[in-house]
């Protein structure tokens, strides 16, 4: 408790995970009204019961005139898999759960013009196991068996446990136990499936250390010591296939048609092919998978693979699983391997690795170096997917490899149509209201006149450079302290009914000039609009000290730039701005004279 309260009055800024911040408010060692600002970085994830969705609860239930204002910062506004016509949707339930409104640069120009454009390649490949070699196929059969028969047996001794009273599925040790020996049985069959013979191999091979270990921490060792067998069957099986091979004829004939694709494309991008006037052309590759294990295997596999193949020689791979070991691991074995990590992106970062195979703690919040060539190995699952790796190709002449079978492109395809048309909704729908605003801006900056007492020739104020010039005005009053005067501007919605009609009238029809957005299905295309009056008040210094009130407007700024305009007519009417320019009357001059 003492420690905050010295972090809080010593800092005026904190960086913290959602998480530190929840533990803070729920044990009221900080209140949220202390709060000015709050930013969540990547908003996106305030989705159910995370961190970042309690601290929002817990706000919401404060004081609405004394809850801090919040940011959310976010590359991809979903997660879940959606349709474009969900968009709208989506948007407005992630706007009401941060109590924000969505907003992306107005200049959206000038955003592409900076951001990331990759070229996109999809590269399809034979699907699997019907391009494998007899003899992978033959091995593949047996390796299947073996784990149905495991998974089977293992599947059996559990239901037994359950129905002995023995299992408690909310124990540390049989939570662990299941979870290994889960993990274990799938990873290995999934790498078979997409990564061939070679890739069970290998998993088997790690999984025999990480079970054995595992063993240790729970009292029934029987399902242990069938799958860490399981582990050895698998890898003297898949030894007595590769022995009839040479070392470079098993890193291609065990493999699966995608890791065969994959390195055709690494090849592209080996010194010899870049173009004469590169010579100093460097790849700068990251490869994303799915899962852990996927990464570990292919790190492996390109480590071997480079030793044996002269066209890939110049490949210095590496590989990240993110900032945190399993779930079953030791404090000591989260920091090793936490430390093994921050290694691993310095020496990405210092040019000693070209090549990283990452898991999705890549896509997001962690710094690297502008990347040249992305490759996507996996599946997608979300639009939020697509753009957080695809964000990654920084480089000036960058590339976006996308692995798809024969048999999936068509719905690979389908998926990047989508993708691209829920880019355009998103542009569209974050916009519109900024683009709205700017419109009515310019309407009502052609139809209210500009202050203008001497003519056309003479010195002007107009509804743009009216609050400007207000604040210029304030900065130059006299004041009996440090700081700086400022107005106090007072916005409030009015009810139609209480305006003037012709105003009325000659607001809604500029509005309905305004373009409109392409409505959701099913529903009309209307341009909503509120109504705003605004009242100023300036510092006590000044000899105006009357409230203004303004017109009511169609938007909150075009409400504070009118009754600005009154205000710089009243002041100049009392010589507070001059004739020659329309600017300030210098009062600290006219104190020291």
């Amino acid at each position: 408790m003492i420690r905050w309260q010295m972090e809080f009055e010593n800092n005026h800024v904190l960086v913290m995970t959602a998480q530190i911040f929840v533990d803070i408010l729920n044990h009221a060692f900080f209140s949220p009204y202390q709060l000015n600002l709050l930013v969540f970085d990547e908003c996106h994830s305030a989705v159910k019961d995370a961190p970042m969705r309690q601290v929002l609860t817990k706000l919401h239930s404060c004081d609405v005139a004394r809850r801090p204002k919040i940011l959310g910062l976010t590359a991809a506004l979903f997660r879940k898999r959606c349709k474009p016509r969900e968009v709208h949707g989506i948007i407005k339930e992630l706007s009401e759960t941060m109590g924000c409104v969505v907003r992306i640069p107005s200049d959206i120009q000038t955003v592409y013009r900076s951001s990331t454009k990759p070229c996109e390649v999809v590269f399809q490949h034979d699907d699997f196991d019907t391009a494998l070699d007899p003899v992978a196929r033959e091995l593949s059969t047996l390796v299947q068996s073996l784990l149905l028969s495991c998974r089977l047996v293992v599947q059996n001794s559990l239901q037994h446990f359950q129905a002995d009273g023995l299992w408690n599925p909310f124990t540390v040790q049989n939570t662990g136990k299941t979870d290994t020996l889960s993990d274990a049985i799938k990873d290995i069959a999934f790498l078979l499936e997409n990564f061939g013979p070679y890739g069970a191999f290998h998993c088997a091979q790690v999984y025999i250390p990480i079970l054995e270990t595992a063993k240790m921490r729970v009292r029934k060792v029987s399902d242990f010591n069938k799958v860490i067998t399981l582990c050895y069957q698998i890898r003297e099986i898949c030894a007595s296939f590769f022995a009839n091979y040479s070392a470079k004829d098993r890193l291609t004939v065990f493999v699966q048609p995608n890791v065969i694709r994959l390195l055709d494309i690494i090849r592209n991008f080996s010194p010899e092919h870049c173009d004469p006037g590169e010579k100093t052309f460097k790849m700068c590759c990251i490869i994303f998978v799915e899962r852990r294990s996927v990464a570990s295997v292919l790190y492996h596999y390109l480590k071997d693979i480079r030793v044996h193949d002269t066209t890939l020689e110049f490949v210095k791979p590496l590989f990240t699983m993110g900032q945190a070991a399993a779930s079953n691991a030791t404090l000591t074995e989260s920091q090793i391997l936490n430390m093994k990590q921050k290694e691993i992106m310095r020496d990405f970062r210092e040019g000693r690795c070209n090549l990283v195979v990452a898991t999705s703690v890549l896509e997001e919040g962690i710094d690297i170096p502008e990347c040249n060539l992305i490759i996507r190995f996996d599946k997608f699952r979300t639009y939020c997917d697509y753009v957080q790796t695809k964000g990654r190709a920084r480089s000036v002449r960058a590339f976006y490899c996308i692995l798809v079978s024969r048999s999936d492109t068509e719905k690979l395809l389908e998926d990047l149509a989508q993708f691209h048309s829920i880019e355009q909704q998103l542009v569209a729908t974050s916009n519109i209201e900024e683009d709205k605003d700017a419109i009515l801006d310019n309407m009502f900056g052609q139809i209210i006149k500009p202050y203008q007492p001497f003519g056309e020739e003479g010195p002007r104020v107009t509804l743009q450079s009216s609050i400007s010039l207000i604040n210029r005005y304030c900065s130059q009053l006299v004041s009996h302290g440090p700081s700086v005067l400022v107005p106090t501007w007072n916005i409030k919605e009015v009810d139609e009914n209480l305006i003037d009609p012709l105003l009325l009238q000659r607001i809604k029809e500029l509005v309905k000039r305004l373009p409109i957005p392409k409505p959701p299905p099913n529903q009309v295309a209307t341009v909503s609009y509120g109504l705003y009056q605004c009242q100023l008040l300036l510092p006590k210094s000044s000899p105006l000290q009357e409230e203004i009130v303004g017109e009511p407007m169609p938007t909150k700024r075009l409400a504070k730039r009118t009754v600005a305009l009154r205000v710089c007519q009243r002041l100049h009417m009392l010589k507070e701005l001059d004739d020659l320019h329309l600017l300030p009357v210098s009062h600290r001059n006219i104190v020291v004279q």
